[in-house]
């Protein structure tokens, strides 16, 4: 009975490292910054023979893609640890179809992570920063004036 129970604690513990090893693994391969994925996805598709029409492209990715939306935002809200997909898009990447899922974690903060619509693997993510969000509204803000301007 002692060694069942020594053999279910190292299982257990083992799988946890693992667990851990995988998240750590992901987040420094899933970094943009740090040279994108750490594989390509399962589902290819040829970009340039891709409808120039927004919607018959998404119709054709949906019709590549094996995971729907609801389970690529289940797998983005695990990759974060929690909290709640806020927006989704089916999109070509790199020559795979992927969902591109925006997770408002439970600490606040935003996260991007790229979905594999073949088997809902997380290809990257990303953690949007305080510095990053002040960035993009300037960002908004002059693409904002700049366009006002045009009007003028």
């Amino acid at each position: 009975m002692r060694i069942g129970k020594r053999i279910a604690v190292v299982t257990a513990g083992a799988g946890a490292v693992l667990a851990v090893a995988g998240g750590v693994a992901a987040a420094a391969g899933g970094d943009e910054k740090a040279g994108g994925s750490t594989r390509p996805g399962t589902v290819s598709v040829d970009e340039s023979a891709l409808p120039e029409n927004d919607a018959a492209e998404q119709q054709k990715l949906a019709e590549l893609a094996a995971v729907d939306m609801t389970h690529a935002a289940e797998a983005a809200v695990r990759s974060v640890h929690g909290g709640k997909a806020v927006e989704a898009e089916l999109e070509a990447d790199d020559g795979s179809v992927v969902w591109t899922v925006e997770v408002l974690g439970a600490d606040g903060s935003l996260h991007e992570a790229v979905v594999d619509a073949g088997d809902a693997h997380i290809l990257k993510t990303e953690t949007e920063t305080e510095d990053d969000a002040r960035q993009k509204d300037t960002n908004q803000q002059n693409g904002a004036e700049e366009d006002h301007q045009d009007d003028d």
